[in-house]
C-alpha cells in the first residue's frame, strides 16, 4: 500500500471512530432533522438525550469540523455529515427488509409462461417463473426501495430505480457520492445472471460499482427511442423483466473483445435497429434496417 493510501485509510478510520458514539449519532440525527436550520447551542442540547452539558459538549467537538460546522446562527450539518445522517436515516447501515414471493404481470422470457413472481430477500430484488423455475432477474437493491412500500409500489420503484440508476452513471455519475465514473466491459459475470460481459461504471471516489447490461444501455441513446416510438414499441411501456434486451444478451453480438466492440439489436414492426457500443461504452454507430438484417 502506498504512503498517500495509508495515509487515507488512517484518516477515514479515524473519521468513522468519532461515530462510535450513540450522543454523537443523536447530535447528527438532530441537525439532520433541523432541514438546514443551525440550530444554537442550548437548542441542540435540549433535543439531545444528554443531560451532562459538558459531556454534550464534548460529543459536539468530536464532530466538528468534519460532520458539524458552527457559525454565527449556531450549529450544523456540513456535507460529510448531512450524506452520514441520510445514510442513517434511511437505514443503509441498519435497515432489513424482506419480501415473501407475490404474483406479478409478465411473461417467462424462457418458456413464455405468465406465472412470474417477485420478492426481495438480503437486499436482491428477483423475478423467477413458476413455471420453468427460471430466474428471470436478480438485482442487488437498496432496502430504501422496499421500505414503506406494498408488493405493487415495490414492483414500481424498482423498474424507476433500475432506469434512473443506468441512465446516472452514463452521464458519468456516481449515484452514492456523485463522484467521476470510470467505464469499462467486464467478462466477469456473475453466474445467475445470463450475460457473456456487462457494462461496468466504477466511481473513482468511493469505489461503487454500478453494473448494467448493454440492452439498457443502448437503448439510452436518442435513435434508438426514436426507432422504438415510430413504431408504437416503446419498451418502457413494459416492466424491465420482459426486455430481453435488458435481462440477456440474447440480442448482443460481441464483435470484437480487443478491443471491445458490442453490438445490440432492438427489433420492432418488422424493422431491426443495431447499436454498436464501444469499450468506452459509447453508441458509435446506430442502423436501421428494414426486416432481420444478415448475419
Amino acid at each position: 500500500m502506498a504512503a498517500d493510501d495509508l495515509d487515507d485509510t488512517r484518516d477515514a478510520a479515524a473519521a468513522f471512530s468519532l461515530l462510535g458514539d450513540a450522543s454523537r449519532l443523536a447530535i447528527l440525527d438532530a441537525l439532520h432533522e433541523a432541514r438546514g436550520t443551525p440550530l444554537a447551542f442550548a437548542e441542540l442540547h435540549r433535543r439531545v438525550d444528554v443531560r451532562d452539558s459538558a459531556k454534550f459538549n464534548y460529543h459536539l467537538k468530536q464532530l466538528r469540523p468534519r460532520f458539524v460546522a458552527k457559525g454565527d446562527d449556531g450549529y450544523e450539518l456540513t456535507a460529510a455529515g448531512r450524506r452520514l445522517a441520510r445514510a442513517v436515516t434511511a437505514g443503509t447501515y441498519t435497515d432489513e427488509q424482506r419480501l415473501e414471493p407475490f404474483d406479478i404481470d409478465g411473461e417467462c422470457i424462457d418458456c413464455g409462461a405468465e406465472v412470474l413472481s417477485a420478492a426481495y430477500e438480503d437486499e436482491r430484488f428477483t423475478v423467477t417463473c413458476g413455471d420453468c423455475d427460471a430466474t428471470v432477474l436478480a438485482v442487488r437493491v437498496p432496502p430504501t426501495v422496499v421500505r414503506g412500500r406494498d408488493p405493487e409500489q415495490v414492483v414500481d420503484a424498482f423498474d424507476r430505480w433500475s432506469r434512473l440508476g443506468t441512465e446516472q452513471a452514463a452521464q458519468g455519475l456516481c449515484a452514492d457520492c456523485g463522484g467521476v465514473v470510470e467505464p469499462s466491459v467486464t467478462d466477469e459475470a456473475p453466474g445467475s445472471i445470463r450475460y457473456d460481459a456487462l457494462a461496468v461504471f466504477d466511481c473513482t471516489v468511493c469505489g461503487r460499482r454500478t453494473t448494467t447490461s448493454f440492452g439498457a444501455l443502448a437503448y439510452r441513446h436518442p435513435a434508438v427511442e426514436r426507432f422504438h416510438r415510430d413504431r408504437d414499441a416503446s419498451l418502457r411501456d413494459r416492466p424491465y423483466w420482459e426486455v430481453n434486451q435488458y435481462v440477456t444478451d440474447e440480442h448482443v453480438e460481441y464483435v470484437s473483445r480487443d478491443p471491445w466492440r458490442v453490438r445490440v439489436r432492438f427489433h420492432a414492426d418488422g424493422d431491426t435497429c443495431l447499436v454498436s457500443l464501444d469499450g468506452d461504452l459509447e453508441v458509435v454507430r446506430t442502423e436501421v434496417v428494414e426486416g432481420e438484417p444478415e448475419e
